[in-house]
């Protein structure tokens, strides 16, 4: 497998397609090329124009007799395959296709893309594209800009990759505005070749790269993005905006599994159990990766907030408890020191209010004295500006503490701040806009910090499951029969009651020797049996199941089927009805459910959804995620039930998945 590092770190480019005309993608390429300050060559190809920009162009890729580390192509459609073909032929490994027209837009396009990528990989190179916007790396030592966006993005530590190109184009034209700034940026598109599984494994080698970030509308293969993870190959923060959360749901109405079921519920589950943020928003895509950046992890979820206006407190206590963090009790010596420097009209309690006037002295005091209480691990700090209190000192102010802990600035100022914040800060450290936003960095950074324990605590339960071998049995497609369920729960140690699979010419010959017994009709169409009355209880002798079964024919007949076979099984007594589901993800795999069960399943919608390749602790967080989990466990004197005998079945069950 050839690494992806001539895409970000090339010293020879050469750009297929480069244009004198202005405004074209070919000549604004070139452009933020030149003008970002690229260390290394550039060759442009085009066989009508003698110098664009300065650089001598060349009539075809087979004159220039340099080595290629990275060729871009921006040619029309018509013109990509022979373009490749080219950059094949001279061995250049590296492609990124911008071009677009491509699988995006039918069949054709899909059979072009098809042959362009069996040339791709017959010759063991690797494409980014087609139908992307290029690739970026900030770092001093390349300067590479290879997109059709004029913006100058700061040299950061985060990796930011976007499968669509127009939104990658909306955050790097509002960097300034934003303050993000990155170490590489790369636009995938159809990920014809390069995916986000590559990306990810190749930013965690790479020293320049802090935080992880992510702008995904689908995954290319799941399985293969949470092992490197499973693994323990893959440890830097990865955060995930995956769009689509609307999409239509799975249709798999076959199973109370698939009905419960929707993608962006396991998407939600998966990305959970293995550590991965996942952002709802673009603000808190970046917000948690600034936090990563220039904020140490908090010990503990105990905050502390300053602030000169109430309404602004109020919403970001809400953010704390929405995001399961909580105000700091301050010690009676914080209190003390604080009624010396805090206004008598004001408020020492959490948060702390210092009103208007409160200024850049007062917030520094105020901050540092509470940062050195130890019963706060993270601290806010909230200002809007009122008449007469300047901004930028009490945002300087407030930049220059020197703590261990995270002290994150919520600012609410007038426009005219940001321009001189951006050109005059001496540290010029993230700010806030809304006051909730701090509740959600400092719950992501928790979080992280709190599976990769988790994660490391459970690497080899992981891998040994993720290298499970076993004999499969042979299954024909369709609904499984009796027989074949009784073997496959036999060989996985799943508990059934005791049964028997008769015709209904045999049910009235065989001689049952375990009353009292359940009584199903049996038919390849009938998934719900319930629903046509196909189900009878507590059948305590031959002539109750004789005339139990001439009801379940007819309530058949009356819905047009017929009894094909009968489930004759032990009744058992229960007092709570579980749900143990398993489900194919087509993208993650084989996913695992637990949860109330039932025939009001669907109606009380109590489950908790996993990957099944799941440790001890993440069945315990499955249990006790669930509200019936929660009754298992013990409630209102309750003794609770055999919780190591379930949380075997749900491992069987998983291990029987994979």
């Amino acid at each position: 497998m050839i690494l992806l590092n001539n895409f970000f770190y090339p010293n020879n480019i050469c750009l297929v397609g480069a244009s004198s005309k202005e405004k074209s993608i070919g000549y604004e390429i070139l452009k933020t090329i030149v003008s970002y300050g690229f260390t290394g060559n550039v060759f442009p190809v085009n066989p009508k124009a003698e110098n664009i920009l300065g650089y001598p162009c060349y009539k075809s890729i087979e004159e220039i007799k340099e080595k290629i580390d990275l060729a871009i192509i921006v040619v029309p459609k018509q013109f990509v395959e022979d373009a490749i073909d080219s950059l094949l032929a001279k061995k250049v490994d590296s492609i990124i296709l911008i071009t677009a027209g491509f699988k995006e837009t039918g069949s054709d396009g899909e059979a072009l893309e098809k042959r362009i990528l069996e040339k791709i990989k017959l010759a063991k190179a690797r494409l980014v594209g087609p139908n992307c916007m290029g690739i970026i790396n900030s770092s001093a030592g390349v300067k590479l800009n290879a997109t059709f966006v004029a913006e100058k993005p700061e040299f950061g530590s985060t990796g930011f990759l976007s499968q669509s190109g127009a939104l990658g184009a909306a955050v790097l034209n509002s960097l300034r505005e934003t303050n993000i700034k990155f170490a590489h940026f790369i636009s995938v598109g159809n990920k014809a070749d390069v995916c986000e599984n590559d990306v990810l494994k190749f930013w965690q080698n790479d020293s320049n790269i802090k935080t992880l970030t992510f702008y995904l509308e689908s995954f290319v293969d799941g399985k293969n993005f949470i092992l490197p993870f499973i693994n323990g190959i893959v440890t830097k923060p990865t955060i995930i905006l995956k769009a689509g959360k609307t999409a239509g749901g799975m249709k798999a109405a076959s199973s109370h599994t698939g009905a419960l079921s929707s993608k962006d519920k396991i998407v939600d589950a998966v990305l959970n159990q293995f550590g991965i943020i996942r952002a709802d928003n673009l603000n808190e895509l970046f917000n948690t990766a600034k936090g990563f950046e220039y904020f140490n992890i908090p010990h503990g979820n105990r905050i502390a907030v300053v602030t000169n206006a109430g309404g602004p407190a109020i919403l970001c206590v809400d953010a704390l408890e929405k995001e399961n963090l909580s105000l700091a009790n301050f010690s009676d010596e914080t209190k003390a020191k604080l009624r010396e420097i805090v206004h008598s009209e004001g408020s020492v309690e959490n948060p702390v209010d210092l009103l208007p006037g409160g200024n850049a002295e007062t917030y520094k005091q105020v901050l540092e004295i509470i940062s050195s209480d130890k019963n706060v691990d993270a601290l806010i700090s909230i200002f809007v500006e009122p008449v007469m209190v300047e901004p930028f000192s009490v945002v300087e102010s407030v930049n220059s503490i020197e703590s261990e802990k995270p002290i994150a600035q919520v600012i609410m100022p007038l426009p005219e701040f940001w321009n001189k914040y951006t050109f005059e800060s001496h540290k010029k450290l993230p700010l806030f806009r809304n006051p909730e936003d701090p509740a959600e960095i400092f719950s992501n950074l928790l979080f992280y910090k709190n599976k990769q324990t988790l994660l490391n605590k459970n690497f080899e339960e992981y891998r040994s499951i993720a290298n499970t071998k076993s004999s499969a049995i042979e299954i024909e497609p369709g609904f499984i029969p009796q027989d074949q369920i009784e073997k496959i729960a036999n060989k996985y140690n799943v508990p059934l009651p005791r049964s028997m699979f008769l015709s209904p010419n045999k049910l009235l010959l065989k001689e049952i020797n375990f009353y009292p017994v359940v009584l199903k009709g049996i038919n390849a169409n009938v998934v719900h049996k319930s629903e046509l009355n196909a189900v009878r209880l507590n059948i305590k002798n031959k002539n109750e199941l004789i005339a139990a079964a001439d009801e379940i024919q007819k309530s058949f007949s009356l819905a047009g089927f017929e009894v094909e076979n009968y489930l004759v099984q032990e009744f058992v007594k229960t007092k709570h009805e579980l749900l143990v589901g398993g489900f194919r993800d087509p993208s993650f795999g084989p996913v695992i459910m637990f949860g109330s069960g039932g025939k009001y399943v669907e109606i009380y919608n109590d489950t908790s959804i996993k990957s099944c390749f799941l440790s001890g602790d993440d069945i315990d967080e499955m249990i006790s995620s669930t509200n019936i989990g929660k009754i298992l466990l013990g409630v209102r004197g309750e003794s609770e039930i055999n919780i190591t005998h379930l949380k075997q079945i749900i491992k069987n069950c998983s291990l029987m998945m994979i």
